[in-house]
């Protein structure tokens, strides 16, 4: 399939996005990283993942990789956890939130749903 100028420079730009944000703190706990019990950034450096079809780019968690990624962005409702916070809950509508952002400042213009 041939793109656009502008297919292209949208695909390149999401691109560059998910890589300058794949280690942040967006894709969850990268304070923990290597830590005992702590994140091992399998999802971060493994799972996330992106797949271009028909001039198209979808970004995405790979659950094959990572098939706990639904429990890392939920609120813990276990009485295991003692009615604490899930320190990463929310994360994927923020990691959503910046792609778009970033998105918008590089291609200058503003993305619409």
């Amino acid at each position: 399939m041939r793109y656009s100028k502008l297919d292209m420079a949208v695909i390149r730009a999401v691109v560059d996005i998910v890589e300058t944000l794949r280690p942040t703190a967006y894709v969850p706990n990268p304070a923990t990283r290597y830590k005992p019990g702590g994140s091992t950034g399998n999802m971060a450096f493994n799972a996330l993942k992106y797949e271009i079809r028909g001039g198209s780019i979808f970004v995405y968690i790979d659950e094959n990789i990572a098939p706990y990624v639904p429990y890392t962005n939920e609120p813990w409702l276990s009485a295991f956890w003692g009615g604490r916070k899930n320190p990463n809950e929310g994360w994927c509508d923020r990691f959503a939130d910046a792609v778009v952002d970033m998105l918008a400042q590089k291609l200058k213009g503003t993305v619409k749903e």
